[in-house]
């Protein structure tokens, strides 16, 4: 069977690249299915284009429309979502490295010990605000402000401002 999309590209290559960017590298392990519109309008039929019915790996299926789908157990939803959810602290983790390093920390970790302070007191203050939420720049430019002991200035490195 010939399937083609609305640019008359080969659907079947098309979900076996998809498949392989997913982790699946054969094409005997990737389970496709069309689905069809029967006479009653409550109820549509599938068809097996290509791998098994019980395989546990994500089903393609392809839609009326020739559009791709993707169906998948609720288990490997939720280790994708919780995956992207640690990846989200991971990264705002980082902007928070970068931007306590950017500002010519005294002592990194003392800076980071009052960033996490400030981040609770703020979470605790406001009920809709989420950690990602949180202007990591202004976040440190704040703390920069109210405790400027815990940054080195230019000066302090030995250059002297040009309008002395």
């Amino acid at each position: 069977m010939q399937l083609k999309n609305l640019n008359g590209e080969n659907l079947l290559q098309n979900i076996n690249k998809m498949a392989n960017e997913l982790g699946i590298p054969s094409p005997e392990n990737i389970t496709v299915v069309k689905i069809s519109n029967t006479q009653d309008p409550d109820k549509k039929t599938l068809e097996l284009i290509q791998g098994a019915w019980d395989s546990k790996a994500p089903w393609f299926v392809i839609g009326d429309d020739n559009k791709v789908y993707v169906l998948s157990s609720i288990e490997s939803i939720m280790e994708l979502i919780n995956s992207l959810k640690k990846t989200k602290y991971e990264n705002f983790n980082l902007k928070l490295e970068k931007a306590i390093l950017e500002n010519l920390p005294v002592d990194f970790n003392d800076v980071w010990v009052v960033a996490m302070q400030e981040i609770q007191n703020r979470l605790a203050k406001s009920k809709n605000k989420h950690l990602l939420d949180i202007d990591i720049k202004k976040l440190i430019k704040d703390i920069k402000k109210n405790h400027p002991n815990l940054f080195l200035k230019l000066k302090d490195l030995g250059f002297s401002q040009q309008n002395e």
